[in-house]
């Protein structure tokens, strides 16, 4: 997150900046990390070479990778363990931190029998400064959320609990209350990306606050959405429309949402991957902010609609209608829209996309179909 928006006439001094270099970080993207400027040599003498390490200084050097490579990996395990699986909703998040450490941060609660809580946030400045401040607001939110209260109300106790235990640095975040039953989505949001509902179009739900650490007596209006059968919401952080190639240009919410308009037929796993595809041919694999998304999705009613839509979204097109015709000769049509029978025949609908399309795609398509096939039980 970037606390203060730069003027356009203040960004020559970012042209100063320090040059990067690209490493592999967790989940293999080329995240940045900054590199030394070698000092300049003396006048009539050559750059000298630094020192060797030490024994010591390279035993300690290796320590403090492992230490990095172990907060790396129970960060990134935190977020991937709070993605939920909700009966007639499809759920894909992912968040991709520009350095080893990342600010941003999602999460799941639920609430009751059909009530889920949404999270997604970005804490000011980068690294390992900004990964302690994300574990802090993460936990300030659950221990408030558990609460149950409304989302306006649960980001103003977030706000207090922020001031109180994170001084030194401010925090956006959205918070969404979802009846899964009913599709009723209530957000309430402290200066964070407004969320997308992609409907049959694709509309921002506008709804400004404070970040939260910034005033003690915020308070935070509430605003909602219905999402229908086959609708979905998508929620993201900054780095996302601000991500920048190498001629300085942004990736653009004009560009973001011209491309969930062009692919909204898309699953959210299907959606997130082609997105994160967009954002590294745009920015050449390099990335300069922490990217988050979560994309969620409402199942169509009938299975039959929902399975040949999976269809559709793996295969394609022609493809796509040629094998539902023969998938659906397998269950008849009479039982089309009934769990048991799908989950009885399944294996020969992957004997079938094996033989027309290979493995990989067969194991991709049977993957999705016996998921969804499951919460129509």
């Amino acid at each position: 997150m970037k606390p203060l928006s730069v003027p356009p006439a203040m960004r020559k001094g970012i042209a100063g900046r320090q040059p990067t270099s690209r490493v592999p970080t967790l989940l293999g993207h080329q995240g940045v990390v900054p590199r030394r400027r070698p000092r300049p040599a003396s006048a009539g003498r050559p750059a000298e070479s630094p020192p060797p390490l030490t024994a010591e200084q390279q035993r300690r050097a290796a320590e403090l990778e492992q230490e990095l490579q172990l907060a790396r990996d129970l960060q990134q395990g935190l977020l991937l363990e709070a993605a939920p699986r909700l009966p007639g909703w499809e759920v894909a998040a992912v968040s991709l931190p520009a350095r080893d450490l990342g600010g941003d941060l999602y999460d799941f609660i639920r609430l009751d029998g059909h009530t889920q809580g949404i999270m997604i946030g970005d804490v000011s400045g980068k690294g390992l400064a900004a990964a302690l401040r994300m574990a802090v607001a993460r936990t300030v939110f659950r221990h408030e959320a558990r609460r149950g209260d409304p989302p306006g109300a649960t980001l103003a106790s977030v706000n207090r609990g922020v001031l109180s235990e994170i001084p030194q640095g401010m925090v956006t975040m959205l918070y969404a209350r979802l009846d899964t039953a009913q599709g009723l989505l209530r957000i309430a949001n402290a200066g964070h990306t407004f969320p997308l509902i992609v409907n049959g179009q694709v509309q921002e739900l506008e709804l400004s606050g404070l970040p939260l650490g910034v005033d003690p007596d915020s308070d935070y209006s509430e605003a909602s959405a219905t999402l229908g059968p086959g609708d979905s919401v998508v929620l993201y952080t900054d780095g996302v429309p601000e991500a920048e190639n190498r001629s300085g240009a942004l990736f653009s919410f004009e560009r973001l949402q011209a491309l969930i308009e062009a692919h909204r037929h898309l699953k959210p796993r299907a959606l997130v991957a082609l997105l994160l595809h967009e954002l590294r041919a745009w920015s050449d694999g390099a990335q300069s902010d922490d990217v988050t998304m979560v994309v969620l999705r409402r199942r169509f009613s009938r299975l039959s609609a929902e399975l040949q839509s999976i269809a559709a979204d793996v295969l394609g097109g022609e493809r796509a209608d040629g094998f539902w015709t023969e998938a659906l000769g397998l269950v008849g049509a009479t039982h089309a829209d009934e769990a048991q029978t799908w989950i009885a025949v399944l294996p020969e609908v992957l004997k079938l996309a094996q033989s027309r399309y290979g493995r990989g795609l067969a194991r991709e398509l049977h993957q999705q179909l016996r998921i969804a096939t499951e919460d129509y039980r």
